[in-house]
This record gives C-alpha cells, sequence and structure tokens, in this order.
C-alpha cells in the first residue's frame, strides 16, 4: 500500500539520485495509466494531489481537475496510485507541501508531447 510518505520519499529519492538511474528508469515504456495520470495533470497545471479518506483504503490520486477514483473498486485506485509512483520513480513529479505534487521540468515535456499526440 503506497502511503502519502512513501511518495514524498520516493519522488525526493528519484530527484536527488541522479541523472544515471532516473534516465535508466525514464527508457522503459509507459504505462497507459502513466499516460493518463500525465495527460491529465497537464490540463490541470501540473498538479497532482494525493487524496484519501478513512472510508477508501489507500487513497487515490487527483490529476489536474480528474479524480482517479472508483468507489467500488479499489483495485482500480491502487493501479493509478502504482503508476503515479511509477512516475515519481521516473522524476517526472516532485512533491511541493502537504498532498500536493507537481510535474517537474520533465514531466512536463512528457506530459506536453503526450497530450499534443491526443493520448487520453
Amino acid at each position: 500500500m503506497v502511503d502519502l510518505i512513501t511518495l514524498v520519499t520516493i519522488c525526493k529519492e528519484a530527484l536527488a539520485g541522479g541523472n544515471k538511474v532516473v534516465n535508466i528508469f525514464r527508457k522503459r515504456r509507459l504505462t497507459e495509466e502513466e499516460k493518463e495520470l500525465l495527460v491529465a495533470t497537464y490540463k490541470g497545471k501540473g498538479k497532482f494531489y494525493f487524496c484519501s479518506i478513512d472510508a477508501i483504503p489507500g487513497g487515490w490520486i487527483r490529476a489536474g481537475s480528474k479524480e482517479f477514483l472508483d468507489n467500488k473498486d479499489y483495485a482500480y485506485n491502487a493501479k493509478y496510485l502504482e503508476a503515479f509512483r511509477f512516475l515519481c520513480e521516473r522524476g517526472y513529479v516532485e512533491h511541493k507541501s502537504g498532498k500536493l505534487f507537481m510535474l517537474t521540468s520533465s514531466g512536463y515535456k512528457r506530459a506536453m508531447k503526450l497530450a499534443k499526440t491526443g493520448v487520453q
């Protein structure tokens, strides 16, 4: 289960780990979920939020104005949390404060490229 502290740590470690590790990870193909998150947050000024309430185990991600949440299918929520974690590991996302995360410069470039190619 991914929680806020884990996501913050992953983002910080990926960005502090140097370009070599991040560049290797970036060469891997993006999952469809990662692409969806990037496009949604690009349209939403690069903002991600980690959302949580007691009624929904594990929480969920909001990218821009889109909620990646299904109240009846927690596997759906977990799938997008995992995709968000991968974006953090790639160095595309950085933690800003509290539950707010933002695209990095590299994240914006990748998201813009996806948005222009029509990825939904």
